[in-house]
């Protein structure tokens, strides 16, 4: 009979090579038929793990729990990484495919931040995971603006800037934990696996786990997001934002994100103009990677919030240069007064009077 342990590697194997990097397109048949077996097989172990082994107890500590059961707390992670790819492919009206979408991504969120407490509670989970979870008003419903330290005042403009920090942060702390994790698998190849080495690496593998899910988190909630304005969008507009009735123009582009006439942004950060971005040539792109990853629309606003964001800062032109009207009077007068003030300039500092000395 296969071991809990062993059940468990089997089927972490199988989220990575049939799941994460498998070449058939998420929103295939086979592909959801073959995540749907690899959800059902986590269920089952999870539930044996709780129920009827019951290898974790809400009044143990670290210390209490064994070294080989230290990898099965990362089961929701996996439950969660799991239904964050699940699709409702058989439905073809596109709002209800996105209203089941938001369903498991809900779950999914849920899932890993169930993983992200199970942490805190054996004192696993990093100081700055954890204040964040507890400011979280509703534990395991949190919103996208809950996930990073915002500015009291909704307007002040830091608020991207204070995100970014927080993100770069993470981000020392994980690649800091992957050398370590490194350094710890490197004595166990020469030391052996002794259970004091083992079980250092198996608690910073759950902490490395446990940044991930908080990745997953924001970009299921920002995805939760977008499909909520998909939901709420009038039909009238969806269908206009359709590419497919968009025409084309002589180089064979759209002008929804390719024909770009004038800036996105004023010198004073003014958005001159709104449109929808659009991925027409996704539909090609798809065909060769196969990945059947439709992403909703964003507004031009959302965009460049994300760009600000991610320090990418999308500068604008200049303000648009407004058209000559020779019948306006006050603009011929004006003209008039500047050659004028030019001729005057020019009379008085004649070519080459300026630096007769050569100097300089």
């Amino acid at each position: 009979m296969t071991s809990v342990k062993e059940q468990y590697r089997g089927l972490v194997n199988r989220h990575e090579r049939e799941i994460c990097f498998s070449s058939l397109r998420q929103d295939s048949t086979e592909y959801q038929a073959g995540l749907t077996s690899v959800i059902g097989e986590f269920l089952d172990l999870k539930k044996s793990v709780q129920t009827t082994l019951a290898l974790f107890s809400s009044n143990e500590t670290l210390e209490d729990v064994a070294t080989a059961s230290l990898p099965l707390l990362a089961l929701d992670y996996y439950l969660a990484s799991c239904i964050a790819r699940k699709q409702a492919t058989q439905l073809s009206n596109s709002k209800d495919r996105a209203a089941i979408r938001q369903k498991f991504l809900h779950k999914s969120v849920q899932l890993d931040i169930q993983f992200l407490v199970s942490l805190a509670d054996y004192e696993i989970l990093d100081s700055l995971l954890h204040k964040k979870i507890d400011n979280f008003e509703s534990t395991y419903s949190p919103t996208l603006q809950e996930l990073y330290s915002q500015p009291s005042d909704s307007k002040d403009i830091k608020g991207a800037q204070m995100r970014r920090q927080q993100k770069i942060e993470l981000h020392q702390k994980s690649t800091s934990l992957a050398a370590q994790i490194s350094a710890l698998e490197a004595r166990m190849a020469t030391e052996g696996q002794h259970d004091e080495i083992l079980r250092d690496l198996y608690v910073d593998q759950l902490r490395d786990l446990s940044y991930r899910a908080f990745s997953e988190v924001e970009q299921n909630l920002s995805e939760i997001e977008l499909l909520s304005n998909f939901i709420s969008a009038p039909q009238e507009q969806i269908e206009q934002t359709d590419v497919s009735n968009v025409p084309l123009n002589e180089e064979g582009y759209t002008e929804k994100v390719e024909v770009l006439n004038r800036p996105l942004l004023s010198k004073s950060g003014k958005v001159l103009r709104t449109f929808t971005l659009v991925d027409d040539r996704s539909k090609s792109k798809n065909k060769v990677f196969g990945y059947g990853q439709y992403a909703p629309t964003m507004s031009v606003e959302e965009f460049l919030e994300k760009e600000f964001e991610s320090g990418r800062v999308l500068e604008g032109g200049a303000e648009p240069k407004l058209e000559e009207d020779e019948d306006d009077e006050a603009w011929n007068d004006k003209q008039t007064y500047k050659a004028r003030e030019w001729d005057a300039f020019t009379e008085a500092n004649p070519k080459g009077s300026g630096n007769t000395l050569n100097r300089g």
